[in-house]
């Protein structure tokens, strides 16, 4: 990825932990924005649900902001409606 993408926006590590595997994708979230600590735990359960494995026998799902990010990466997207804009 290249540097410009770095001064726009926020990168997340996101790691996918079930029986048999796990798994990891990348977020970006632009730098204008944030996320309420509630708002992070409604996120994480949408993206467990909505990505593969674990779902008979439960998964873990953790994201922590990183710097970069591997080219070709799978990427989430963020759900607008638990983003809020930065007070200046």
């Amino acid at each position: 990825m290249k540097n410009k993408t770095y001064k726009t926006k926020k990168i997340y590590k996101v790691a996918k932990h079930f029986q048999g595997g796990s798994t990891t994708y990348y977020a970006l979230m632009s730098k204008s924005k944030k996320m309420k600590k509630g708002c992070w735990e409604y996120q994480l359960e949408e993206w467990g649900e909505g990505t593969a494995g674990g779902h008979g026998y439960g998964y873990r799902i953790k994201a922590n902001y990183v710097r970069s990010m591997p080219v070709g990466s799978k990427v989430l997207e963020f759900n607008k409606w638990y983003l809020e804009r930065k007070k200046k």
